[in-house]
């Protein structure tokens, strides 16, 4: 897919579903929110197709996105923040999105049950991620629980929106695992909630 017929290099495809933005990134309610609310994505502006192939200087932007949207959930659901990218694998968009949930998820357990040969490294930063893709320009599942280390697991043979499906049934709610076939009006209805508490902390 080229940036020119990708949905998130057209912005009247997802406009609708910004609550704030800055220089690199649109930080984005995602449809098909599993949580009641909250459930959020960061964008990058620029076509790339995962963030471990975003450039050197991209990586502090990043993190500050990260760090500013994650304070934001984290206050106004008073929950810790769960953040998940899957890295090429399982994607259904094929440019870079950073998923956040404001629930407490631990991914690696389930990633290393699911992909025992694969295996899952615990990185220490989104540096060492870019470092690490640009030598092996390797697919992967990434998870991170409250900005600590960043758990990837490289290559594995994942069906598409895996992390969302293991999410939602985690959570007990299979039904909105894939953003496509939850119910709208429930999506619709939490994805309003959460543009309207969210964009407060952006302004």
């Amino acid at each position: 897919m080229t940036a020119v017929s990708c949905t998130f290099c057209n912005l009247a495809m997802f406009s609708k579903y910004i609550f704030a933005e800055d220089e690199r990134f649109y930080f984005v309610a995602t449809p098909g929110q599993i949580t009641d609310g909250g459930y959020a994505l960061i964008i990058p502006k620029r076509h790339v197709r995962c963030l471990g192939a975003l450039e050197e200087q991209e990586i502090p932007l990043l993190e500050k996105a990260i760090d500013r949207c994650a304070t934001a959930l984290s206050r106004e659901y008073g929950e810790s923040v769960t953040i998940f990218e899957h890295g090429v694998v399982g994607q259904t968009i094929p440019h870079a999105h950073l998923h956040l949930a404001p629930v407490k998820y631990d991914f690696a357990a389930q990633l290393a049950r699911d992909f025992p040969y694969n295996g899952v490294a615990n990185l220490a930063n989104w540096n060492d991620l870019r470092i690490a893709y640009g030598k092996s320009d390797m697919p992967y599942l990434l998870s991170q629980h409250n900005t600590k280390g960043l758990y990837v697991c490289w290559n594995p043979n994942a069906q598409p929106q895996y992390l969302r499906i293991v999410l939602a049934n985690a959570l007990g709610r299979p039904e909105r695992a894939n953003w496509r076939t939850m119910d709208p009006e429930i999506d619709k209805r939490l994805v309003q909630k959460t543009i309207s508490r969210l964009k407060l902390y952006f302004s």
